[in-house]
């Protein structure tokens, strides 16, 4: 096993009004693990401890600590990661305490973390500094970024997350230890290792010198929201396949009932519901490393995909806002947004149905209803600051707001002798579901926030008394799409498709964004502000201040490393 370390420092997860759990990962199962806290930290608690059932890796992955993750004959090599936590009680809110947490393997070694400090959720009234995020995947700028945060905020309260946390959730090199330094708990925890490229002008000069980023030390003093987004999502789940093919692969869950049905006698002559669920769940999509790996409240129908919680003055709600995504455009052996494959046209297993939507929110849903009772409930309703936070939203300028999150309509063609010729899916405008169903509900409500991601940029609406914003600019950019900037690529030319559907720019709906209050980071080839931010080489994060009822967004150039982060909007939000 070589020297015992610890995988991950530890991190926080759902706080209560006298507690929160910490959680930290090992490569081994080991003897036992403590949390030592307190003001003199004399205070401990024992971790209780689960394998991870789905990690793995394969030879696409990016060996960390100098290891070869893919040299195995097999399609995909299971890698044994432990998850250890720990529930501290007893403490008071308001009140910071140290803590640290100490792992012993098997031969007796024991590993300790560094010192860091946790507290309960907070008291209402209580100041608080809130990092919004999204769409980290490994992306180049991440670990900068979040250095950025660290250094211009300082310890943040809590992170909420608005979904694709990595690409592959299956694959455990992108959590832990992916070598081009920037996986996931790396990132968020200082430890990271990425250098990129810096360009600045200094005493009339161009300079070009590589600068190190390590990311932030945040996740082990605030407690960690995520919610699901589509990179969160495992295919059909197929240990002869590669990681990345597997994820590639789902279907939707009344696909795989159907072929239950044929198959039922065979793979479950008991049956048995618990063989019957895993079956269609593994046949179909699954996020079960997602909810393994997080401890998120879990009242309700949801089971931690979707989920509620007040933390001081911020009542949350995480939806499970998210569908497949397929590329644009049919290739002989893969199917898209709005064609299926060619090769697969006589074999509807091989089918991809489109972008379906993982967990409906159409009006009469299990979730849909779910969030109704939640936005009437007295702890939302009394709360200052209402945000609800989901990876997809219902306006936005990237090319991931086309096509609009609608069920999608399967039309079949065929010749004259009942041939299959195409298999295409349409997605109408005014079968919006996050339009015509969640915003009536959520403005009805009052909510004060939607935070969301997917596009990997940055940009701000408020319209009806809510702020919207999508703040996912950390890596690359899919780009933001205005006239006179640029025109979407990932639209159906197919006069089959009614172009009316599919806009080349601007907002599905035909919502403008809002020109940041500060300056626009971006221009287009006019040199006119810009109401977005869709670089690669600029880096944007946003903290929620609940003591000044303030969003506000950092820039940061990474071509400048010795320029500091600048704040170019800043907005009122909650009551």
């Amino acid at each position: 096993m070589g020297k015992a370390v610890l995988l991950t420092d530890p991190f926080l997860q759902h706080p209560s009004e006298d507690g929160i759990h910490v959680v930290w990962f090992t490569e081994w199962q080991g003897r036992h693990h403590l949390v030592h806290y307190g003001k003199n930290l004399d205070l401990r608690v024992s971790a209780s401890s689960r394998r991870l059932s789905r990690m793995a890796e394969d030879e696409d992955s990016r060996g960390g600590q100098n290891r070869d993750f893919g040299a195995s004959d097999d399609a995909v090599t299971p890698r044994e990661i432990w998850r250890h936590e720990a529930y501290i009680e007893g403490l008071r809110q308001g009140e910071r305490v140290k803590y640290y947490v100490e792992s012993v393997d098997h031969g007796g070694t024991q590993v300790k973390s560094a010192i860091f400090s946790l507290q309960p959720s907070p008291a209402p009234g209580q100041p608080l500094k809130i990092l919004l995020t999204s769409d980290h995947q490994s992306m180049p700028m991440t670990a900068a970024n979040l250095e950025m945060v660290e250094k211009t905020v300082g310890v943040v309260d809590a992170v909420l997350f608005a979904g694709d946390l990595v690409n592959t959730p299956d694959r455990a090199s992108e959590w832990f230890d992916d070598d081009r330094g920037s996986a996931f708990f790396p990132c968020l925890q200082g430890k990271g290792s990425i250098t990129l490229p810096g360009t600045f002008e200094k005493n009339q000069t161009t300079h070009h010198a590589g600068h190190t980023y390590r990311g932030g030390a945040i996740i082990q003093h605030a407690p960690l929201f995520p919610v699901v987004g589509n990179h969160e999502v495992m295919g059909r789940y197929d240990l002869s396949k590669k990681l990345e093919d597997q994820f590639e692969d789902p279907q939707p869950r009344v696909v795989a009932e159907n072929r239950y049905t044929q198959v039922s006698n065979l793979v479950n002559p008991d049956d048995l519901e618990e063989i019957t669920h895993q079956w269609i769940e593994d046949n179909s999509f699954n996020t079960v490393s997602f909810r393994e790996i997080f401890t998120l409240p879990s009242e309700g129908t949801g089971g931690e995909n979707y989920y509620a919680i007040q933390f001081g003055d911020v009542y949350l709600i995480g939806l499970y806002a998210t569908r497949v995504w397929r590329p644009p455009v049919r290739e002989p052996s893969t199917p898209s947004k709005y064609l299926e494959s060619e090769a697969s046209l006589d074999n509807a297993d091989q089918w991809g149905y489109g972008e379906f939507i993982f967990a409906d929110l159409q009006k009469g849903s299990t979730q849909y209803e779910w969030l109704a009772e939640r936005l009437k409930s007295p702890e939302f309703q009394d709360s200052k600051y209402k945000i609800v936070m989901m990876h997809q939203a219902p306006h936005g300028f990237g090319t991931n707001h086309i096509p609009v999150f609608a069920h999608p309509v399967q039309i079949i063609d065929r010749d004259d002798n009942g041939r299959i010729t195409s298999v295409r899916y349409d997605y109408p405008l005014e079968q919006d579901i996050l339009f015509n169903d969640v915003m009536p509900l959520l403005k009805e409500a009052g909510v004060d926030l939607i935070h969301s991601g997917h596009s990997h940029l940055w940009f701000r609406i408020n319209i009806g008394g809510i702020t919207y914003v999508e703040t996912s600019n950390v890596g690359n950019s899919y780009g933001c799409y205005m006239d006179g900037y640029k025109k979407r690529q990932n639209t159906p030319d197919d006069t089959r498709f009614d172009a009316r559907n599919y806009p080349k720019t601007g907002d599905p709906h035909g919502l403008s964004p809002a020109v940041p209050t500060g300056f626009s980071p971006l221009s287009d080839k006019d040199g006119i502000p810009l109401p977005c931010v869709d670089s690669n080489d600029l880096t944007v994060f946003t903290i929620l201040d609940t003591q000044k009822g303030t969003l506000g967004s950092y820039v940061y150039d990474t071509r400048e490393p010795e320029s500091p982060p600048r704040l170019f909007d800043e907005v009122k939000v909650g009551r």
